[in-house]
């Protein structure tokens, strides 16, 4: 019943899932075995009861291939309940035969009674009645050993002989009696719409004045309200419900499982949810006998340190020491066995487990209830009448140290603390049972905080072409670790090693793992950690004499699906949630690689999911990472489009792939010779000379050719061609005078030439036009603190905080700190936490707690002591331009001006530092020429 929860373990677990069902709670078998009845629980061609009040039935004035000429059902409230159901369908079509000649009745002939009143076919003026001629099987579904299931429920399969294209069937049956259990309350439910064409439906309930019954039409499509026709005669009310012309419902894909797509007409004689909840109490409620075995467990479960490390310990025992078998016959079918007859044959369902816990958890003097609810349901609950008539799960609810939890006894693998226990169960409505619940109540939603599946690929390839080195770690929580826990204890250890070989051989032919897998359990926090290491030959594919890499973050597969069709009218079940999961790749290419992409992060937000994608490569080494949650359970019809739009992007933003092109890649000469400016400066050259190209080819216009005028100015700024620079971005300003882009452009221009104030006219000139994100605040933030507005960069810096991603978010604090130290004002209190939090974290964070105060110089630069090449050297410019900045905001002007050096010494030309550092030296060095023009000693006036 978990399995969709199961499979977004990810492929790496797949194998091990296809062989185990984790919960103990059954999923539905198929198999069937005939069975006997006794003669008098199903008897053939009856006459209809007296208090029926026949249908006659509509003619069928357009043929379709098939259609239900009547469906009517009759309902009648009295000692022995009775439901008296007729459907007439016309087959007008060869390939409808096989379906509309087999017909089901089911029920419970320990306390119910079926009579098939007739089976008939209309053939033209003929009536030929098959009443005693149908082939009639009794079958019952073998699952009682299989899945723990025996209900006692019968169907009754009608095989119709002699059946052709034209042919009525026309099927008439009643069913009396009703399930002890109830007490004798009426409860009654009737499908309205069908999945064919329909001339005629009706549905008629006949009740004693005296006995009020609620009646209510559920359904979560857009109709017309059903009013029905009453009256009373001789003491009982009938209402008259009927409707002609009923189109066929097509059910939707993916459709919610909250969404009732079908009506169905409800009766209950329970006036309100208390009077359920006090039903249900009476058969959970009894004082059972307290056994020597059960005294016993109770007894040493006591002798616990905390009512916490009991809880978990009944809920355990229960779990793992009761298996889970289901007889659900008669008032079993909700009654509870007693816990002592539980504990003694060792089995039982979900309401016999629950009472037992229940029992232990009273027993050791802990607030405990059991809890009603429908699998797979979260809402929809409170659209129905008071009933128990939807629930088909028994939980418990517990109090412990004032906290409320809701623990599933059928479940397994839940060990440890409390509030680390997975939830099958999230959000759903439930009916806590007992004597003072008055309404309904929800199971509070799993926190999106907690990190149910993580993955991290640290991936070696020394050399194009060869083979490459993958180290798979991955860190389940929460429900995830609990199911795939029990998985393990399931396997084989060859299985296990099987699995973990073959999943990542799918994605990578060829690949082979190292050694075995390592399997850390913790199941007093509920993590399982998973290890493994594999050999890949041909890691990367060549093309063209670029490289291409391709991965995948299997956690997060079929996670967040789209639907076939884009045109909706039901909403579309979200198949991950709830659902957080991260995914962390780094790839260490060969060592003549040389690229750069800066930390950059793209979010798509909206109300069904959050996501961020984040990457970065750096002279040999690429990372990626991807934070993505699920935050509704299923999107609106009419919010589809804009939802699958999100997808797409997020899916675009992941794309599998990392891209390593052949002018990143040295040669054996530029390993040797060449300075890492000169490549950069090579690979300016190169972009300038395509960007001509294409803007001199003539077939881009209007932004398109504003985009390649702004490429063009850029690679001209950091060839130091800045009057070429300028005019190429004033170009894309012309042309795309109400886009943002060109405007940001040559802001950035503007920048690096110390033309602050027109920098900061541009970039507030971009804001209104859409040009919002962190970026440009960051831009025009560090524009006003060159340019002495320091106030004004505050605000600024603070925008560009708020908004930016985790990683750029980093790179905008570090600024913001320093705009704090040129104001003279302490940085704010979660400034400075942010700070130290991760300052020993990936870089630049060591650069974040110097400036703030909580790491020295010294530090900084030992932490990038382990980087190597041009991620080092890239580094490196960063953190001496902000170890320039910490000496500048303690006055050390000399010092401050040895490390800006230093930044422009390393030539990381399109670096924001290194572009800062010039205009810092300059400024440093027109402030001194200034002092020393001031300090000169004047000429006496004769």
């Amino acid at each position: 019943m978990y399995l969709a929860r199961f499979f977004r373990a990810g492929v790496v677990l797949a194998g091990l899932l296809a062989s185990h069902n984790l919960s103990a709670q059954p999923a539905p078998g198929q198999q069937l075995k005939e069975v006997q009845v006794e003669s008098n629980a199903f008897t053939l061609a009856d006459p209809i009861p007296s208090w029926v009040d026949p249908t006659p039935l509509p003619e069928v004035t357009k043929p379709q291939p098939i259609v239900i000429r009547l469906m009517e059902t009759q309902f009648l409230v009295g000692p022995t309940p009775v439901t008296y159901v007729r459907r007439a369908m016309a087959i007008n079509d060869a390939a409808s035969l096989t379906a509309a000649g087999r017909f089901s009745i089911s029920f419970a002939p320990e306390y119910e009674r079926v009579q098939l009143h007739w089976v008939r076919i209309q053939r033209a003026q003929e009536q030929l009645d098959r009443t005693r001629t149908s082939n009639i099987r009794f079958l019952q579904r073998e699952q009682g050993l299989e899945n723990g299931v025996y209900s006692g429920h019968v169907t009754a399969s009608i095989l119709i002989d002699d059946l052709r294209v034209g042919d009525t069937l026309d099927i008439a049956y009643s069913t009396s009696g009703d399930n002890p259990v109830f007490g004798g309350k009426y409860l009654g439910l009737s499908l309205w719409d069908q999945s064919l064409p329909t001339l005629r439906r009706r549905v008629v309930m006949n009740h004693p004045v005296g006995r009020p019954i609620q009646w209510r039409m559920v359904g979560d499509r857009a109709s017309p309200a059903l009013v029905p026709s009453e009256s009373v005669r001789d003491g009982m009310r009938r209402l008259d419900f009927s409707q002609e012309g009923l189109s066929e419902i097509v059910g939707e894909a993916q459709t919610a499982p909250d969404f009732f797509g079908y009506r169905f007409l409800q009766f209950s004689e329970f006036a309100s949810w208390s009077e359920v909840a006090s039903w249900a109490a009476t058969l959970f409620d009894a004082k059972p006998a307290i056994g020597e075995d059960l005294r016993t467990a109770v007894n040493r479960i006591r002798s616990l340190g905390s009512d916490q490390e009991r809880v978990t310990s009944a809920l355990e025992f229960v779990q793992s020491q009761i298996r889970y078998f289901s007889v659900s016959l008669g008032e079993s079918s909700h009654r509870p066995a007693s816990p002592d007859e539980v504990l003694r044959r060792r089995y039982g369902d979900c309401k016999d487990k629950s009472f037992l816990l229940v029992t232990l958890l009273r027993e050791l003097g802990i607030e405990s209830n059991p809890v009603l609810l429908q699998i797979g349901r979260r809402e929809g609950i409170d659209k129905t009448l008071p009933s128990p008539q939807l629930f088909d799960h028994a939980i418990v609810r517990a109090v412990v140290d004032g906290q409320v939890y809701f623990l599933d006894p059928t479940r397994l693998g839940q060990r440890g603390l409390l509030n680390r226990m997975g939830q099958a169960h999230s959000g759903a409505q439930v009916l806590v049972v007992g004597q003072g619940t008055t309404e309904l109540t929800s199971i509070p939603n799993t926190g999106s905080d907690l990190v149910e599946d993580e993955i991290a690929e640290r991936i070696t390839l020394a050399k194009f072409g060869d083979e490459g080195q993958l180290e798979l770690k991955r860190v389940l929580s929460g429900l995830t670790a609990e199911q795939i826990r029990v998985v393990f204890e399931l396997s084989s250890r060859d299985r296990i090693l099987r699995t973990f070989g073959d999943v990542m051989e799918r994605r990578y032919p060829g690949a082979a793992m190292v050694g075995e897998p390592t399997i850390a359990d913790d199941p007093v926090n509920n993590t399982l950690t998973i290890g493994a290491t594999y050999k890949v030959p041909k890691l990367a594919t060549e093309r063209d004499g670029n490289w291409l890499f391709y991965f995948r973050p299997d956690n997060f597969v079929d996670v967040m699906t789209t639907s076939s069709s884009a045109n909706r009218t039901t909403p579309m079940r979200i198949a991950g949630y709830p659902f957080h999961g991260k995914y962390n790749l780094e790839i260490t290419f060969p060592e003549n690689v040389s690229d750069f992409v800066d930390p950059r992060a793209q979010t798509v937000e909206n109300k069904y999911f959050s996501a961020t994608i984040s990457e970065s490569f750096r002279g040999n080494i690429a990372k990626r990472s991807m934070d993505l949650t699920t935050l509704r359970a299923s999107v609106e019809p009419d919010k589809y489009a804009a939802y699958a739009d999100d997808v797409r992007a997020f899916n675009k933003a992941v794309g599998g792939l990392i891209f390593v092109s052949k002018l990143a890649i040295k040669s054996a000469d530029q390993s040797n010779q060449s300075s890492f400016t000169k490549r950069l400066q090579d690979l300016s050259e190169q972009t300038l000379k395509k960007a001509t190209e294409t803007i001199d080819g003539g077939k881009l216009t209007g932004a398109d050719l504003a985009d390649a005028y702004c490429i063009r100015g850029q690679s001209f700024a950091e060839l130091d061609r800045y009057d070429e620079a300028i005019q190429d971005t004033s170009a894309a300003v012309r042309l795309a005078p109400s886009s943002f882009g060109p405007l940001i452009c040559r802001g950035e221009i503007h920048f690096r030439t110390g033309q602050f104030d027109k920098s900061i006219a541009d970039y507030s000139k971009a804001i209104p036009l859409g040009g919002t994100a962190a970026g440009t605040f960051r831009g025009r933030g560090v524009s006003r603190l060159l340019a002495g507005r320091i106030e004004e960069a505050v605000a600024d810096l603070t925008r560009a905080s708020e908004l930016a991603d985790k990683e750029s978010r980093v790179y905008c604090d570090i600024w913001l700190v320093i705009a704090y130290a040129r104001l003279g004002k302490p940085a704010p209190a979660d400034l400075l936490k942010r700070a130290t939090m991760e300052q020993r974290g990936e870089w630049p964070r060591a650069a974040l707690a110097m400036v703030a105060g909580a790491m020295t110089p010294d530090d900084v630069i030992k932490s990038v002591d382990d980087k190597k090449g041009d991620d080092r050297q890239m580094a490196l410019a960063e953190g001496y331009f902000y170890i320039g900045e910490h000496y500048l905001s303690a006055g050390d002007k000399k010092t401050a001006q040895t490390y800006f050096n230093k930044t422009r010494e390393l030539g990381v030309i399109m670096y924001i530092e290194h572009i800062a550092a010039g205009l810092e030296l300059a400024r440093m060095k027109g402030e001194d020429s200034a002092a020393t023009a001031t300090s000169a000693p004047r000429q006496a006036t004769p």
